[in-house]
């Protein structure tokens, strides 16, 4: 009785042991040759044509999936009795069957490299097939409607960085687009879209425009040594180089070109972040959105490449975070300084267009204001109303009181001018006491109420300047053009007739 039970147990342990050490090898794939591995070590893969045994025990179908950045033209070879299906995916995609069997996957590789391979469930597979879809094409989306934007941006301001800007977010975009093969859903026989060759062309493309719109942005050739800012320039410069280098038919070049384009790389974007740290404690303006938006990247690419094992997630999707937040900060930095740019553009403009004494334009600022308004004019109609003003006995003025009050008395008349004309209409000054109004009103009646409120208000003026009461009036030869007019000159000649023959008749 006792033996009887010693040997069912004995038979239950070894049943127990058998289950224990056959089961992961029964629900799993193994690598068998070129070399005995499991799927979850990286495989090393050689130049040219590779042969890949594998060794299935599947309780129930499952995916095998595989990136295509060193394996292209995959094909699979099986007995007569096992199907293995391909699927349509980002990635290269076997559907195995249930039961045991062996299958060989060959396929081609134009440099060494390695390549990590997965095995998943058909809904755990499916699931993260679309949401990586979903994730890349909003991504590539995302940065044409950019680039798209600050191409119209840049071509309206004229500015070569945003041209640079453009060229970068569409490198970027195309690059992760074909990196994380999107278009192999698309096409999937076009063989040439899913190489290494064509990949390496817009890496170096974006590393390129990327250097040269920082440059530009913050302008690192001014506050740069010559030899600190050609270390930035050379180094987009040979990156791009070795990517064109790297997608040539050459075999012994790849491996050469890959590892120069990254360390090349890195040097470039650590000179640009040094560069770009210099800028912002020299407070150049966005500066510090370009900071923010270079470490973001930097600590990207150092999950990517050295720290691939921390997380899965950040490993394939830190470095396409990182660059679209880079994108937006960025484009922050990039309208910040445009709006720097306009504003110094009208600073510059509004003092080469004003007037150094009274607070309204100067000859050349009101004549550009004036040609405009005429153009308007033509356009949609309407009437124009020109004002000639000459102050009466001025020169008395500054012969009585001097030339301070005299001043004085200029800003007075301007500011009365300002203050009985409408904000849409153009006040200056063409010198000495000769001041100017330009309007544009959608009646003969409305001209003729502006014209008669500036010219009551100018009769017959009593101003105080340092406790002295000063008479003043002005003579004011009033033009009101109904049909479009083009000659500037000419109307102002009118108008200056017209102001004298009002002075000779007030005596």
């Amino acid at each position: 009785m006792k033996q009887g039970i010693g040997r069912y147990k004995l038979v239950f342990i070894s049943v127990l042991l058998m289950m224990l050490f056959s089961s992961p090898g029964y629900a799993d794939c193994q690598i068998i040759a070129p070399q005995a591995q499991t799927l979850q070590q990286p495989l090393d893969i050689s130049l040219g044509l590779n042969d890949i045994q594998f060794k299935c025990r599947l309780a129930e179908a499952r995916v095998l999936s595989f990136p295509l950045d060193a394996l292209q033209k995959p094909s699979v070879y099986t007995g007569q009795d096992v199907i293995i299906t391909p699927l349509a995916s980002a990635r290269a995609a076997y559907l195995l069957p249930e039961g045991v069997y062996q299958f060989t996957l060959t396929a081609e590789s134009d440099h060494i490299s390695k390549v990590s391979m997965s095995l998943r469930d058909l809904g755990t597979f499916q699931r993260d097939n679309n949401l990586h879809i979903l994730t890349i094409s909003a991504f590539g989306g995302f940065c044409i409607a950019l680039c798209i934007y600050v191409g119209i941006l840049g071509r309206s301001l004229r500015n070569a960085g945003f041209y640079a800007y453009s060229g970068y977010i569409l490198s970027a975009g195309f690059f992760f687009v074909l990196q994380e093969g999107i278009l192999r859903i698309l096409f999937p026989a076009v063989h040439w879209l899913h190489g290494h060759q064509i990949k390496a062309i817009f890496a170096g493309a974006t590393v390129y425009t990327a250097l040269r719109f920082i440059t530009l942005l913050l302008d690192l050739r001014l506050i740069l040594k010559r030899w600190e800012y050609l270390i930035i320039l050379y180094s987009g410069i040979v990156v791009l180089g070795l990517g064109v280098i790297a997608a040539l038919p050459i075999a012994p070049l790849h491996a050469i070109a890959n590892q120069l384009m990254g360390l090349v790389t890195l040097i470039g974007m650590v000179a640009v972040t040094l560069a770009t740290a210099y800028a912002f404690l020299r407070k150049v303006h966005g500066a510090g959105w370009v900071l923010i938006a270079l470490l973001v990247l930097l600590a990207a690419m150092i999950f990517r490449v050295y720290l691939p094992d921390v997380n899965v997630f950040l490993h394939r999707y830190a470095l396409i975070v990182a660059v679209t937040v880079e994108a937006l900060l960025l484009a922050i930095a990039a309208s910040e300084r445009v709006k720097r740019l306009q504003s110094d553009k009208m600073q510059a403009y509004l003092a080469a267009s004003s007037d150094p004494l009274c607070p309204v334009l100067n000859r050349r600022g009101w004549e550009e204001s004036a040609q405009t308004m005429m153009t308007t004019h033509s356009k949609e109609g309407g009437v124009l109303l020109l004002l000639f003003i000459d102050l009466d006995d001025f020169k008395q003025i500054n012969d009585t009181y001097g030339h301070r009050v005299g001043d004085q008395t200029l800003v007075i008349l301007a500011k009365i001018l300002n203050s009985q004309s409408r904000a849409q209409d153009i006040v200056g000054r063409l010198g000495g006491d000769e001041f100017v109004v330009m309007s544009h009103c959608h009646s003969r009646n409305v001209a003729e109420r502006v014209k008669q409120r500036i010219a009551q208000r100018l009769e017959d003026l009593i101003i105080k300047i340092d406790e002295q009461h000063i008479p003043l009036s002005a003579s004011v030869g009033a033009q009101i053009i109904d049909t479009p007019h083009n000659d500037l000159s000419l109307l102002l000649h009118a108008a200056d007739m017209l102001m004298y023959e009002q002075k000779h008749a007030a005596g």
